[in-house]
């Protein structure tokens, strides 16, 4: 394993952790009806056929022919659907989070599942270089390894981001082409620039391992590789008991 990198050396270069099967990187020692539009993006490449989208277009549709149907034959060894076994399952608990990127015009809102109810769901806005270690956990997380002194990060207090915090969202900067007022209808020339996105961290089914990992990390570069923005950071804090 090799030593770790000083606070002030620490840069943006990832690093790979003690254990194999885990990766470790240490970060820094739209406008609505318009091209901005999303400003959220999933790295798992989500697709969806017609009928999906019609579900969510239309969802009492949806829930009219469910309500008709009846419910699927179990098979040997399941538990039937509506049975009292099957409804005292655990739900999903899912948060919802509003996300400022450049207010009042560029906000995001992304949604994601969380481990309990207990749950806190924290966002904070930090300049780079961060100072956090990110590693990716044996369940599919990007989590917070650690805080490095004097750091930004540390600066920003225990409220903002903390060592054992899940990774759920941030900020990122993509490439694009900027025209002035009346220069693309006028067929005048752009020139490069940079929209703001919410990244949303793959987790859980999601993730896929050796990749997902470097698509975060490659999402928090470039905040400082546009210019120095600050990051936004949506993270999951969990209590013990839920850990």
């Amino acid at each position: 394993m090799r030593a770790a990198p000083s606070a002030a050396a620490a840069g943006w270069a990832p690093r790979v952790g003690a254990r194999a099967e885990a990766r470790r990187a240490r970060v820094g020692g739209g406008t609505r009806g318009g091209a901005r539009v999303p400003v959220v993006v999933r790295a798992s490449g989500d697709t969806e056929d017609t009928l999906s989208a019609l579900d969510r277009l239309v969802p009492g549709a949806r829930r009219e022919a469910e309500a008709r149907a009846p419910p699927p034959a179990a098979e040997d060894g399941e538990t039937p659907a509506g049975s009292l076994e099957a409804e005292a399952r655990p739900r999903a608990i899912v948060r919802e989070v509003t996300v400022e990127l450049e207010p009042p015009d560029n906000v995001a809102v992304a949604s994601f599942e969380v481990a309990s109810a207990s749950t806190r769901v924290v966002q904070s806005v930090i300049a780079p270089p961060l100072g956090i270690a990110f590693e990716e956990s044996a369940a599919g997380e990007i989590v917070v390894a650690e805080i490095v002194p004097g750091s930004n990060a540390e600066r920003a207090g225990a409220g903002s981001v903390a060592v054992g915090d899940v990774l759920r969202a941030c900020s990122a900067m993509i490439p694009e082409m900027k025209y002035g007022v009346g220069g693309l209808m006028l067929g005048g020339n752009g020139r490069p620039g940079f929209r703001r996105v919410l990244f949303v961290a793959p987790a859980g089914d999601d993730f896929n391992t050796g990749v997902s990992f470097d698509q975060t990390m490659a999402a928090l570069i470039s905040n400082a590789k546009a210019g120095n923005f600050e990051v936004n950071l949506v993270v999951e804090r969990r209590s013990a008991s839920s850990s």
